[in-house]
């Protein structure tokens, strides 16, 4: 099963893939996973969810801003889980709602590893404002519209490591400057996701992941993000990272209650593109309810028998 989901990655990073401009771009992917992959939504028990917004530093009318919400659960005691995404983007005159329903099953492959797969269905709606003056005074037709995607993703989990590979929009739905629709399956702006990240103990209380993410397009430049994270007390939670041709980026997330994590992404930017603009900023909150508890009748056969058994109850 590893060997299979190797290939499938190796054979995506070489294939055709495209982009959707920035609508799906994140600085701490760690944190948007279920953004970017229907099949990690439902990993865990209980309800789970992200609230992230993504902005420019600098004031701007140009540069786009992100805001997404996102909850998923698994069904108690069976191999389904699903959720809810939504995404808001802003890039200029263009402004961009996203709405997805995802379905995902997991396939228990060996004690502790399970392979998730997920599907994703739901509606774009793009618009644009004839208020937007281009260079030469030249405007920007209005026009709106909504179009139906899907997406696709496989997402492989142990206990200390993970990799996945995710198409999360198979179309492209946009406005043009002309006030002309866009809508095209399979096009040059398509995203193909790629990542994996292992996890080692650095002590009783001191966990160390590094991870990578590769953004794979027709349209841009591959992408690969390079960073670690160091988690302190499951409490705490710093990292680095740099994203090949553009960026280098700090992250720090801390726990604010039993099940939710507050944190902040820094991004300063490295490309020669725009470097007039060169931070970026991203913030999100993240949160569990419900986590389930095993109780002693739930315990295995052999974990029960031997509590029974002990010299405690004679």
């Amino acid at each position: 099963m590893m060997k299979f989901l190797i290939s499938l990655i190796l054979v995506g990073a070489v294939s055709y893939g495209y982009a959707q401009n920035n609508v799906l771009k994140f600085t701490d992917y760690t944190t948007a996973q279920p953004l970017i992959n229907p099949a990690a939504m439902g990993l865990e028990s209980g309800a789970n969810g992200v609230m992230l917004y993504r902005s420019r530093f600098e004031k701007s009318t140009y540069w786009p801003s992100t805001g997404a919400f996102n909850i998923n659960t698994s069904i108690p005691d069976k191999n389904f889980g699903g959720g809810l995404s939504l995404i808001f983007d802003k890039f200029g005159p263009y402004q961009k709602l996203f709405a997805y329903l995802s379905g995902t099953y997991r396939l228990k492959v060996n004690e502790g590893k399970c392979l998730h797969f997920g599907l994703q269905a739901g509606v774009n709606y793009v618009s644009n404002s004839n208020e937007y003056i281009l260079a030469d005074d030249e405007t920007i037709f209005a026009e709106s519209y909504s179009q139906p995607n899907f997406g696709f993703g496989l997402h492989f989990k142990a206990d200390n490591y993970f990799v996945g590979a995710s198409i999360p929009e198979f179309r492209y739905n946009t406005v043009d400057e002309n006030g002309d629709r866009v809508s095209e399956t399979m096009s040059e702006m398509m995203r193909i996701y790629l990542y994996g990240g292992f996890k080692f103990k650095l002590g009783t209380t001191t966990e160390l992941m590094p991870y990578t993410y590769i953004t794979y397009c027709e349209y841009e430049d591959m992408l690969m993000d390079l960073g670690a994270k160091l988690t302190l007390k499951e409490s705490f939670e710093v990292g680095v990272q740099y994203r090949t041709k553009e960026s280098f980026a700090v992250t720090a997330r801390v726990k604010l209650l039993k099940e939710i994590w507050l944190g902040y992404s820094f991004e300063t930017n490295n490309s020669q593109v725009d470097s007039k603009f060169n931070t970026t900023q991203e913030l999100s909150l993240t949160f569990r309810f419900g986590k389930s508890q095993k109780s002693s009748s739930s315990l295995p056969e052999e974990e029960y028998d031997e509590s029974i058994n002990s010299i405690r109850y004679f």
